[in-house]
């Protein structure tokens, strides 16, 4: 924001026709639109988005590519197995665990906890291969979501793969959160993950990844 930080303005001459220009500290106290009226897109998170929140009080939407590219990847049937998968082993820990007690582990309970932990892990890093790149996921770090996705939770009111997206909604329109987007655990009503069956996951060998 401030001296390094420009945007296309309006030229009230020309409504046609876009102005390129810095965006100052002055810029907002300038205008005649109050900051609940003002929409600002951008596509670069931290050098513009993080400063037209917590310095203008702007409404933000952030444009993030990388949206639609996951969301291709992780419809497909291996990704969706290989989070069932994750799901299946997670519930299985928990089971096992609640049948074990508040008692002390013996060591073959934490052994089997231990094996347990390294199928999970041997999936987790199964996901990160089918998303097609060596770190995976840019809103997730592993099963945490990582900071790129908390600061987009934090500045960003709105996000999307590509401005085109805004075509599909009226200039009046209202958003609302997901319901459950911004629950706790404790929060969540029926979270248990469901079952499936031991045999697709509890194998060392996992499937080959289809190119």
């Amino acid at each position: 924001m401030k001296e390094l930080m420009r945007m296309n303005l309006v030229d009230p001459k020309n409504k046609d026709k876009g102005v390129d220009g810095k965006l100052s500290p002055e810029f907002d106290g300038a205008t005649s639109l109050s900051t609940s009226r003002v929409l600002y897109i951008g596509d670069s998170l931290f050098a513009d988005l993080v400063d037209a929140k917590r310095e203008f009080g702007w409404t933000t939407a952030a444009v993030t590519p990388e949206v639609r590219y996951e969301m291709q990847r992780e419809s497909k049937a291996q990704f969706i197995q290989t989070q069932r998968s994750i799901d299946l082993l997670l519930n299985a820990l928990r089971l096992v665990q609640l049948e074990m007690g508040p008692s002390q582990r013996t060591e073959e309970d934490a052994k089997l906890l231990d094996t347990l932990e390294k199928l999970v892990s041997k999936w987790r890093d199964r996901e990160t291969k089918l998303l097609g790149n060596s770190f995976g996921s840019i809103f997730r770090a592993r099963h945490q979501p990582s900071l790129f996705a908390h600061s987009l939770r934090r500045y960003c009111d709105l996000y999307m793969s590509s401005i085109s997206n805004l075509r599909h909604y009226s200039p009046q329109h209202r958003f609302y959160p997901e319901q459950g987007a911004r629950l706790l655990a404790h929060e969540i009503q029926g979270g248990e993950p469901d079952c499936w069956s031991l045999e697709d996951v509890m194998g060392c060998e996992l499937p080959a990844i289809e190119k």
